[in-house]
């Protein structure tokens, strides 16, 4: 019984958890060689759509700013509602 429990033991206590370490490790390095070696357009295009979704997110923002001041005007206590 105990020549397999200790060694077990081991194992998970101390192996396993580096194993794991390593292994995502790993992964990341290889996923930023992967984008590293992305095509120069693809980067391009992903800039422009970062720059695109940041306009429209503050437009969102203004908008839900907007509505707050006309829901405040209107009716006081609407934040102690929520």
């Amino acid at each position: 019984m105990w020549a397999i429990a200790v060694p077990l033991i081991v194992f998970v206590a101390v192996v396993g958890p580096v194993w794991v370490v390593f292994h995502y490790i790993t992964v990341w390095k290889r996923m930023k060689a992967e984008q590293r070696a992305q095509n120069p357009e693809q980067t391009a295009r992903d800039q422009e759509m970062v720059a695109g979704l940041k306009k429209r997110a503050e437009k969102l923002e203004s908008r839900v700013e907007t509505l707050e001041r006309l829901l405040d005007a209107e009716v006081a206590e609407w934040r102690n509602r929520i």
